[in-house]
């Protein structure tokens, strides 16, 4: 399923109103077909070592449309993620 989603300009930032780390970025239905909807995960890690994981839904998602998301990670201060991150993993868990 992993071919069907393109993600761009995926940014970690921190919330304007607490210290805890907030993604956005868009992604983009390439798989030819309209979801009612898509499950996305975002595991982050510290060299192997997942440190946060959760995910978000985007519901309506019409073939070749670009959405924007933005997800609080309430468990992962912005600033430990500054020095822990060493990448991430984002991908459609489900679709229907």
């Amino acid at each position: 399923m992993e071919r069907y989603f393109e993600y761009h300009n995926v940014k970690f930032k921190k919330h304007e109103r607490g210290n805890w780390a907030v993604v956005r970025g868009e992604i983009t239905n390439k798989s030819g077909r309209d979801y009612s909807s898509v499950v996305f995960r975002i595991i982050v890690f510290k060299r192997s070592i997942p440190i946060s994981s959760v995910i978000f839904a985007l519901n309506g998602f019409i073939s070749g449309q670009t959405r924007l998301f933005e997800k609080y990670i309430e468990d992962l201060d912005y600033y430990k993620l500054l020095q822990d991150m060493t990448n991430y993993e984002l991908y459609a868990e489900s679709a229907y």
